[in-house]
């Protein structure tokens, strides 16, 4: 007898143990549970989309400051000096001039158009001619100039036009903010019933791969038994590698259906599968279409937005054409200053013993053909019908809207109550095909075939249901409302 070493032993006894032992079970994979209430919320806070909506309000926000700074005051100031030493041509020209001059100012807008300003002028000259009184002289003036429009820019109308359109546009970009976040929620909705669908119909088709495997081991079981030919298994083995491939399908519905939904939400974890925890609220609403439309037109946030942009079209049409004008300014000027041998002499004179200087005029101007003017006005004038037009588009289209939703908010009530009748005639019908099977008076491809129908009523009772959700969630948006439950 032969005997076998220890070392060899041990191998084929290790080696019988891992053949032996049972599969090990594969690990479950890790789902993220989520309620509709926090895709809509994390969608509001993430999306991507809302997020240049809200930089769209800061960028309007930041044209209404610049229309601001029209009116601010303005600060100017500087300092220099010049020199030359040249040979005179005259007797009286100077060999040696030096000057130098500090001046400040402040100047600002008013509403009405009157723009005044405040300057301070100081400068001395050194010079070596015969011809000054003062050597050096030094020289310091205070002036105060106004200017006032009597024609083109003439009015706080005119001079406001633009700030009071950008203030416009920036409350129009907050309503377009709100319609956005609206129009986002109704469609996260729309992608979570699309994934609860979807692992709805994956859950009908793995049910009807089960009918069929066992419908293949019943067939096997009466072959055995003789009382059916081997021929009889190639229809369930045949629809059973067709369910499978719809079961392959099923799966890549719920990938597709996650990834828009993830999209949505911006998420940062696209790897963990996602588990829709809520089912369609199945509870019927019937809503009145008169208070459906009247609740649109109150409360639509992009029918408010439009409805500020014709306002502000309207600011800068007033203004093209107040720009149409010729100018006609009224001016005028006071200097008081004075003259002296040192700076501090020229100082104290300007404010005790001031030499005055006075200036009152007109100044007119417009050009010839004023095309530029005229083709300002022209394109603001089509801007302004532009918003016109597209607020009564959005009109036409809340209406159509309107009727649309609410038609298939009553269809598909009718949908789930026929779906439903139809789910159960199909389940007793194949109670009924696997009786008779089971008698042996009833074929495999009868019950098959039973089986599909059923599945099919079940898939689309489910279909139905999601269908009546996706409509209410269509119903809130074209009302303007967010609701999260």
């Amino acid at each position: 007898m032969k005997h076998l070493n220890a070392p060899n032993t041990l191998s084929l006894l290790f080696l019988l143990a891992m053949l032996c032992a049972p599969e090990p079970a594969p690990a479950e994979q890790k789902m993220i549970d989520l309620p509709l209430a926090e895709a809509v919320e994390t969608a509001l806070l993430q999306n991507l989309g809302l997020r240049l909506s809200r930089e769209d309000v800061q960028q309007a926000a930041g044209v209404a400051l610049e229309a601001e700074g029209a009116f601010d005051y303005q600060l100017s100031a500087d300092v220099g000096a010049t020199g030359k030493n040249e040979t005179p041509v005259t007797y009286v020209t100077a060999t040696t001039e030096n000057t130098a001059a500090w001046n400040a100012g402040i100047e600002k807008r008013f509403t009405p158009g009157t723009q005044m300003s405040l300057n301070w002028n100081n400068d001395n000259l050194d010079t070596d001619s015969d011809l000054y009184l003062y050597d050096p002289v030094y020289h310091s003036e205070l002036v105060l100039g106004v200017s006032q429009p009597l024609l083109k820019g003439f009015g706080s109308d005119a001079q406001l036009a633009e700030l009071n359109a950008a203030k416009t546009q920036l409350e129009a970009s907050s309503f377009l903010v709100d319609s956005t976040a609206a129009d986002l929620a109704a469609e996260v909705k729309q992608a979570y019933w699309d994934l609860v669908y979807a692992h709805q119909n994956l859950a009908v088709l793995q049910l009807s791969l089960r009918l069929a495997e066992k419908l293949r081991d019943e067939t096997e079981t009466r072959i055995n038994a003789g009382k059916l030919a081997q021929i009889d298994l190639y229809q369930p083995e045949s629809e059973i590698a067709q369910r499978e491939q719809d079961l392959i399908v099923g799966e890549q519905a719920i990938g597709q259906a996650e990834d828009n939904l993830k999209l949505l939400m911006n998420s940062e974890d696209w790897l963990t599968p996602l588990e829709p925890t809520d089912r369609p609220s199945t509870v019927p609403v019937q809503p009145d279409i008169n208070e459906v439309y009247q609740g649109a037109l109150d409360n639509r946030p992009d029918l408010q937005a439009a409805t500020l942009q014709i306002k502000t079209s309207q600011y800068l049409l007033d203004k093209a054409d107040n720009d149409r004008k010729p100018s006609l300014d009224l001016r005028g000027s006071l200097g008081l200053g004075s003259n002296a041998d040192d700076y501090s002499a020229a100082l104290g004179d300007s404010l005790s013993d001031s030499d005055t200087r006075w200036l009152v005029g007109l100044r007119f101007s417009r050009p010839l053909d004023n095309s530029a003017a005229e083709g300002r006005y022209r394109q603001t004038l089509a801007v302004h019908k532009k918003n016109q037009t597209n607020l009564d588009q959005l009109k036409q289209e809340i209406r159509r809207s309107v009727r649309s939703t609410l038609r298939d908010v009553e269809l598909a009530l009718k949908a789930i109550e026929a779906t439903s009748k139809t789910s159960t005639a199909t389940e007793k019908r194949l109670e009924a095909e696997q009786i008779k099977f089971d008698a042996g008076r009833s074929t495999t491809l009868d019950v098959l075939i039973a089986q599909q129908d059923y599945a099919r009523a079940l898939s689309a009772e489910n279909r139905s249901k999601i269908i009546y959700a996706q409509s209410l969630s269509e119903l809130d948006r074209i009302q303007g409302k967010i609701t999260i439950p």
